[in-house]
């Protein structure tokens, strides 16, 4: 809950940029922008919170197995970076292995059928209908101006991106 908190502040400080910079540019650029932002924003939490839905399921029905590592490895060695330094691999062994992990079509559409529940989450669809429909009304009545929506569309994934939640 922390994290949200702190990436809506950071939002919010991000809008009230996109709107000083939107108000020197016109009432359409502005109108544009938030319609833009509001959407993504909606898009995005609502993407969140489908997929912190489905991760939860998965471990109250015991999908995801608990970490087996000390937490003291963890904060040090995130990407298992110092794991068996004493032992000589053989480069093109380690190759195959990482290739036999990813497992190509096969494990992708098994990856999709496992995430599915969050992909077609009712709240995730109705964030990009109103996506969608925000688009259309703003040009229907002739406010639509593309460089402002396309800004205030990219604010919310780079936020999110450099806040890092």
């Amino acid at each position: 809950m922390k994290n949200i908190k702190k990436l809506i502040y950071w939002m919010i400080v991000a809008d009230l940029f996109l709107v000083a910079f939107s108000l020197t540019k016109g009432i359409s650029w502005l109108i544009s922008s938030q319609t833009a932002f509001v959407s993504s924003l909606i898009v995005t939490l609502s993407s969140f919170y489908a997929y912190k839905r489905m991760i939860d399921q998965k471990i109250k029905i015991g999908d995801i197995p608990p970490e087996d590592r000390d937490e003291l490895d963890i904060i040090e060695d995130k990407h298992e970076l110092y794991e068996d330094e004493n032992e000589e691999v053989d480069l093109k062994t380690v190759i195959k292995e990482e290739r036999a992990k990813i497992g190509g079509i096969k494990n992708s559409a098994q990856n999709v059928a496992k995430t599915i529940t969050a992909l077609i989450s009712p709240l995730r669809l109705a964030a990009y209908l109103f996506l969608i429909m925000g688009f259309l009304y703003i040009n229907r009545h002739g406010f639509l101006e593309i460089w402002g929506y396309i800004l205030g569309l990219l604010i919310v994934p780079i936020v999110a991106m450099i806040v890092q939640i």
